[in-house]
């Protein structure tokens, strides 16, 4: 069954408050709950039906964080939260494509990732884009973590490996920056 992911995200006292409701079950989920949760449906798959599954999770990861990009160039102001934006946009939009392909040619069927409503903070939007995407990112590095074990398939052992590699990268820099970005 395909779990439907909406996120809401706000800025709350400086801390980050974000739900998720899962295919109409409703409750509040922390993106760190939405990692997990996708983790453990994970862990028991192996060989062609991890790799669907695997897929078409990371591309409803994926669409999120696409999602989290636009509105970031819609309203940040810092350029190189912006530039980083923008590559985010760019690496995960062909990385959808690539997925969505397979997911087509492994079941006959497109999946189309989940979009999601986000509740973009009014001020601060620069920092709620670096605060938001490192735990985002890491559930990305945690799944792509899991590939070795459980998939045969070069291609999808390629892609997790590059999404360790930049998506890591990403995280260091976006700490960096969150000491500095207003």
């Amino acid at each position: 069954m395909r779990r439907g992911l909406l996120l809401g995200a706000a800025l709350a006292g400086g801390a980050l408050a974000q739900t998720h409701s899962h295919g109409g079950h409703g409750g509040a989920m922390t993106m760190e709950a939405m990692n997990a949760q996708m983790m453990a449906e994970l862990r028991s798959l192996r060989g062609r039906a991890f790799d669907v599954r695997f897929s078409q999770l990371m591309m409803d990861h994926h669409q999120m964080a696409v999602e989290m990009a636009r509105a970031s160039l819609k309203s940040g102001r810092d350029s190189r939260v912006r530039a980083a934006a923008r590559e985010v946009i760019t690496a995960q939009e062909k990385e959808l494509a690539q997925m969505g392909a397979w997911v087509k040619t492994w079941t006959g069927k497109a999946y189309r990732p989940t979009s999601m409503t986000l509740n973009v903070p009014r001020s601060g939007v620069d920092r709620w884009f670096l605060a938001d995407m490192i735990p985002h990112h890491q559930g990305a590095v945690e799944m792509a973590r899991l590939v070795p074990a459980r998939t045969q398939n070069a291609a999808v052992r390629k892609l997790a490996g590059q999404i360790i590699r930049s998506q890591s990268a990403e995280i260091n820099q976006y700490r960096a920056w969150l000491k500095v970005v207003k």
